[in-house]
């Protein structure tokens, strides 16, 4: 079998970008409990960072997976093989490991040196042998090689305690300060965070509070948060580039502030709070 379990991947094949070339000062990886919003909206953050006084060459990496395990130990998970994978130099291991077929090692480190240099049908045919496989070579590759000198590893998740129980919650936390893991909350979800950013919470839906702790689904099954968000922004769970460029990259120091006026980091698991800014100011460290 596998080396890895290889959920470490993207749910198409990895495309690489100019930046990749780029030797990083920091990377903050991260892996989070939502495949969508805090994807988009870390994502905006990374491609905004100058604007919002995050130094070029500090960067998020949001670690893509091939499955859609939400759960917090999960999320814990995907972080911790990630490291074992960064740790043990596991890329050159899954290299002369891998039996695809009739692909040699030395036609797959082709291939991830150039990919360019197949043809289409042959590039084609090796892309069908991957994803067989559920292996993202050109993803793993770029983890292989991207890395800061000064990088740290941290989970982005929901309180979200319809799903989650205390017990799970708090397990994971413990985890997180044990093994010195950044550990980013937001109590209920992550629209609270992005509501902060469009709205003083703690004054204009005071009478509100415990409907946003408690964050229940109407009959359309959408949350009481993100039918808050959308009255603010007319989205819900999808951030378009208008969007972020409209409402939240402005606002950004706002709901930071805002944020610090709910509960602190070591009480999120049980009061309405996020503190996602804390990524922010770790971000813009020098």
């Amino acid at each position: 079998m596998s080396l890895l379990s290889y959920r470490l991947g993207s749910s198409s094949l990895f495309v690489r970008t100019n930046e990749d070339s780029i030797e990083p000062k920091r990377v903050v990886f991260l892996s989070t409990e939502g495949t969508k919003t805090e994807v988009q909206y870390l994502h905006f953050i990374e491609q905004y960072r100058e604007r919002l006084g995050i130094n070029a060459i500090v960067h998020i990496e949001v670690l893509r997976r091939y499955d859609t395990k939400s759960d917090p130990e999960n999320v814990l998970e995907l972080l911790e093989e990630y490291i074992q994978f960064r740790e043990n130099n596991m890329f050159e291991k899954i290299i002369d490991s891998l039996c695809l077929k009739k692909y040699s090692t030395e036609f797959i480190k082709s291939y991830l040196k150039n990919p360019s240099c197949l043809t289409k049908k042959e590039c084609n045919k090796f892309k069908a042998a991957l994803r067989e496989e559920q292996l993202d070579l050109l993803y793993l590759d770029f983890l292989n090689k991207y890395q800061g000198k000064d990088d740290a590893f941290g989970i982005v998740i929901d309180r979200d305690c319809g799903s989650h129980s205390a017990k799970q919650m708090k397990c994971v936390v413990e985890k997180c300060k044990e093994k010195k893991y950044l550990c980013y909350i937001t109590n209920p979800c992550i629209e609270f965070w992005q509501l902060l950013h469009v709205s003083d919470v703690a004054s204009e839906y005071a009478e509100f509070l415990e409907d946003i702790l408690q964050n229940k689904t109407d009959e359309k099954k959408n949350t009481f948060v993100s039918n808050l968000l959308y009255e603010k922004t007319g989205e819900r769970k999808a951030i378009q580039a208008k969007t972020f460029e409209k409402y939240y990259l402005p606002n950004v120091d706002l709901a930071i502030e805002r944020a610090k006026g709910f509960a602190p980091s070591d009480q999120l698991l049980e009061k309405i709070g996020s503190n996602l800014g804390e990524l922010i100011e770790l971000l813009r460290q020098k």
